[in-house]
Parts: structure tokens; C-alpha cells; sequence
């Protein structure tokens, strides 16, 4: 422990390129390839759902932990990512975070039961928390100047948007030529390559100064979000709080935040500092990543399903239906930074929250026969709002933090955006379960033998019906009782994208240093 609190004192590293590359441009496409493992893993599985929930054997929101597991391992253990690059260096440890990737996608290829998917997926995630914040911030290193930092950064931003722009249409198709257990062999040539070129193209540079880490605060804040996500999670199956599981989960979360905050607020050096939540700014900031992130995940995990099992399209379809909000995402994000510097961020926020509401509100009115175009049109206007509101929250975010915190509040905001992410996706799929039970029932009273509820000339609209036909009424009744529950779930997601808009009325007319030339974390 004297030794980190040595390092703690000591001055940040100097670094010139030459210290950590040995060959830039080398690195660079290494790094890009390192997170575009971990941002396309997070959404290549989305599409194949449907058939590892056969395979598997689970329900539908079981199936649905295997893209939760992953987020809130990467979310919980991304906090400590600085304090191992300090321990262990920054080469080493992001080889050993690919190695462990590679190693926990072959796990996944190869599991049989839902139990060794969720273990191996939990690796996976845990391993992959450390690609994003190390490749950052060994392109800061890098970088000779705030004009060569954003364009390392607009390169590297090809990488991070990888994930929604490639990874439905790639596990759509994977899925269609072959078995979705290939969406996560198909890493090992990647990973490996990905190894090789870091350790040909990476120096190991100068040690990272170390920090005392507060292992109770950590072991707390981690305890509490497991616990809510097994609330989340559990929470329909097991009936909610009619359950003694659940209740021992939801008291063991309150318990486990409250031991947090006391420690936060007793501790000399909390786990994370009260600074960065005085800080309105980054408050707002964060706010607006955790709406943002968690309406895009949720979107693109509630919209697979629905076409595929409702609406009949086949999963190459559906993956290629998927990219169209990817390409507006990485639309937004392109042009927002050229008009950051000359509108005021309210109107930037303002628009951004209008497309994501403008593009999500017509899937309220989706029916089981609405075609691709419908499907493929209004996602690219949300898809562009969400780009631009990750920019704008990024900027906002990090505009009043002191250059002492930006590593700090980095890991911060990509925690709240991870819990954003995997919370919405716990919520809206709660959600549609149950209403999708509730509509059931509903459009079922109202069917009886002797009453026809189809029109005349259809064969329920006999006087009686049959055993076999009150078995095809079922098959209607549930099909239109799913796709009402899917347009309720996406009521809640406009509801969250009206959030957002309404949020860009608390932003300050001119924002820290949104009026000048300054550096804009990529990390959204």
C-alpha cells in the first residue's frame, strides 16, 4: 500500500509517441480492432436470440441475460481499469484483456445450457471492460496535440461504432449460413490477430502513477448493482416481491448502496470522488448518456424478437433492418461535432432528443404485417438524435471537470452508461412479458363459442367453433397480444426519449468551454 500511495505523488507520465508506439499507424488499426471485439460482441448476439432461446432452452427474458450479463460485467469492473493499468502497465494488460476475450468467446461457441452461457459471457464482459478506457487513453498518449488527438479519435470513433453499425447484420448472417454458436468463434482470428499486432506494434511505455484503491467501496457499489439487476432480471419470473428471493435481493441492493454512500462520505479517499456529483454539468451529462444509451440497447434488443417471431421475417432480414439506426447514429455523431461551437447545446440537445422521439414513436403503431420500409425508415431519425445526444453528453459531461478527475469521471460515465444500458434492456423486457400476459388474457375474454370476432366470411366467424378452431384463435390472440405488448414497450421507450429532450432545458445557455476549441472525449 506504500508503494501506491508513492505513486499517487508522483508526476504524470510523460510519454512521446516514440516511448509507446513502434509502429503508430500499426497500433492504431490494432486498437480499432481490439474494441470493435468488445463493441460488436455487445450487439451480434441480438439477432440470434431468438434461436439460442431454443437452444438453450429459456425463456424469453431469460435469453435476454446474455446481453445484460455481458453489459454490467464490463460496467462493474470498468472502475478498475486505472488502478490495474498502474499495477500491472498498460501493454500487459490489454493483451491479457484480449487473450481472456478470445479465450471466454470460444465459451460461449460452446455452451449447452443457459448456466455456461451466463458464466462464459460474464468473462467476456469482464475482459472486455478494459479495452475501451486502455485504447483511449493510449491515443492520448499518442497524440502531439489537441489537432492530432481528434483525429486519432475520429479514426478510433470507426471502431466504437463498429458495434451498431456491423453487429446485427454479422450475426444475422452468420446465423443464416451456419449456427450462432460461429457469431463467437468467428473471434479467435480476430482476437489473435489483434494480440499479435499490439505486442509487434506497442511499447510497453512508462508505468501509469498508482492509486490507493478503496476495495470496500468498490466491493459495495459492485454488490448493489448485481443485486438490482437480479431484481430486474428475476423479478417477472419469480412474481416480483411476491417472492422471498427477490426481496432478499432488492434489501441486499439498498443495504449494499447505503454501506456505499457511507463510506463515500466517511472515506479520505472514497472510491469515487463526491466532486464529480457536485458538478452539475456532469450530472446532466450523465443523465443524458444513461437515457441515451439505455433507449438504443433497449430498442435494438426488443426489435429482433419481434420481427422474427411475430412479423415472420427471416434473421438475415432482421439483421439488415437493424443497420439502419446504426448509420444514423454514426451520422449524428460525425456532424454534431462541426456544429457544436455554433449553436447554443440546447438546440443541439433539443434536436437530438426531437429525432429520437420522431423515430421511435412510429413503432407504437407497428402491427404483425407492417412492412420492411416502415421498419427500416424511422430508426435512421433516432438512430441520428441518439448520435448526436452521445456527443453533446460527452461534451457537457467533461466541460467543468478538472483535468485531475477526467480519468476518474471517464470511468464514472461509462458506468452509469453501462447501467443505463443494461437496466433499460431489464425494464422494457419486464415490461413487454407482463403485458404481453395482460393482453392475452384480455383479448381471450373476449371470445367465446358463441360469439364470432372476426369478420364475416373468416372460418372463426361460425356461431360455434370448434376445438380446432378456438386453437387458431389462441395462435391469433397471442400473436396480437405480443405485438400490443411490443408497442406498449416502445411507449416507454418514447417516454425516454422525451426525457431527453426535456433535459436540454436544464443546460446553461454556454456550457464550460462549449464556446472555444477544446478536446471532446470520444467515449460515448
Amino acid at each position: 500500500m506504500s508503494d501506491a500511495a508513492e505513486q499517487q505523488q508522483a508526476p504524470a507520465p510523460e510519454d512521446s509517441p516514440d516511448d509507446i508506439a513502434i509502429h503508430r499507424g500499426g497500433l492504431v488499426l490494432c486498437l480499432m480492432l481490439a474494441v470493435s471485439l468488445h463493441t460488436i460482441d455487445a450487439t451480434i448476439v441480438n439477432v440470434s436470440l431468438p434461436h439460442m432461446q431454443g437452444t438453450l432452452q429459456a425463456t424469453f427474458d431469460q435469453i435476454t441475460w446474455i446481453v445484460t450479463t455481458y453489459i454490467m460485467a464490463a460496467v462493474v469492473l470498468t472502475p478498475l481499469v486505472g488502478w490495474a493499468a498502474s499495477r500491472f502497465g498498460v501493454k500487459k494488460l490489454l493483451t491479457l484483456a484480449i487473450i481472456l476475450f478470445t479465450l471466454s468467446s470460444v465459451m460461449c461457441g460452446l455452451s449447452m445450457t443457459l448456466e455456461t452461457m451466463l458464466a462464459a459471457r460474464l468473462l467476456q464482459g469482464a475482459s472486455g471492460a478494459p479495452l475501451i478506457p486502455l485504447a483511449i487513453a493510449t491515443l492520448n498518449r499518442l497524440s502531439s496535440g489537441p489537432a492530432e488527438r481528434a483525429r486519432l479519435m475520429a479514426i478510433f470513433g470507426l471502431g466504437i461504432m463498429a458495434g451498431p453499425v456491423l453487429g446485427p447484420s454479422l450475426g444475422g448472417y452468420i446465423t443464416e449460413i451456419s449456427t450462432w454458436r460461429w457469431i463467437f468463434f468467428i473471434n479467435v482470428p480476430v482476437g489473435t490477430l489483434a494480440v499479435v499486432g499490439i505486442t509487434l506494434t506497442m511499447k510497453a511505455g512508462k508505468r501509469i502513477p498508482g492509486h490507493k484503491l478503496n476495495i470496500f467501496g468498490f466491493l459495495s457499489l459492485a454488490v448493489a448493482i448485481a443485486c438490482l439487476q437480479l431484481v430486474l432480471d428475476q423479478g417477472e419470473s419469480e412474481d416480483w416481491f411476491e417472492s422471498g428471493e427477490i426481496i432478499a435481493y432488492a434489501l441486499t441492493c439498498v443495504g449494499a448502496f447505503w454501506i456505499f454512500l457511507i463510506n463515500s462520505m466517511t472515506s479520505a479517499r472514497p472510491f469515487l470522488p463526491g466532486a464529480l456529483f457536485r458538478d452539475r454539468n456532469f450530472l446532466i451529462g450523465m443523465t443524458l448518456i444513461l437515457i441515451a444509451a439505455g433507449g438504443m440497447t433497449a430498442s435494438v434488443v426488443l426489435q429482433p424478437p419481434m420481427m422474427q417471431q411475430i412479423m415472420r421475417y427471416p434473421v438475415l432480414n432482421t439483421g439488415f433492418l437493424l443497420i439502419p439506426r446504426g448509420v444514423g447514429m454514426m451520422a449524428g455523431m460525425m456532424l454534431t461535432p462541426r456544429l457544436i461551437h455554433r449553436f447554443d447545446p440546447r438546440i443541439l440537445l433539443g434536436l437530438g432528443g426531437a429525432l429520437m422521439v420522431a423515430g421511435i414513436s412510429p413503432f407504437i403503431f407497428l402491427t404483425a404485417d407492417t412492412p420492411a420500409l416502415a421498419l427500416a425508415i424511422p430508426p435512421i431519425f433516432h438512430g441520428f438524435g441518439i448520435g448526436i445526444t452521445f456527443v453533446m453528453a460527452s461534451t457537457i459531461a467533461y466541460a467543468t471537470i478538472p483535468s485531475e478527475l477526467q480519468v476518474v469521471a471517464s470511468s464514472v460515465y461509462s458506468l452509469v452508461r453501462g447501467i443505463g444500458q443494461s437496466i433499460s434492456i431489464s425494464v422494457v423486457v419486464a415490461f413487454v412479458t407482463r403485458m404481453t400476459q395482460i393482453n392475452h388474457a384480455e383479448l381471450a375474454a373476449r371470445i367465446t363459442p358463441f360469439r364470432s370476432f372476426i369478420a364475416p366470411g373468416s372460418p372463426f366467424a361460425d356461431p360455434v367453433l370448434s376445438t380446432k378452431k378456438l386453437a387458431l384463435a389462441n395462435m391469433v390472440v397471442a400473436r396480437e397480444g405480443a405485438m400490443i405488448a411490443y408497442n406498449d414497450g416502445y411507449v416507454l421507450l418514447a417516454c425516454m426519449a422525451m426525457a431527453a429532450f426535456l433535459t436540454a432545458f436544464l443546460v446553461k445557455p454556454k456550457v464550460g468551454g462549449l464556446g472555444g476549441k477544446q478536446d471532446v472525449p470520444h467515449d460515448a
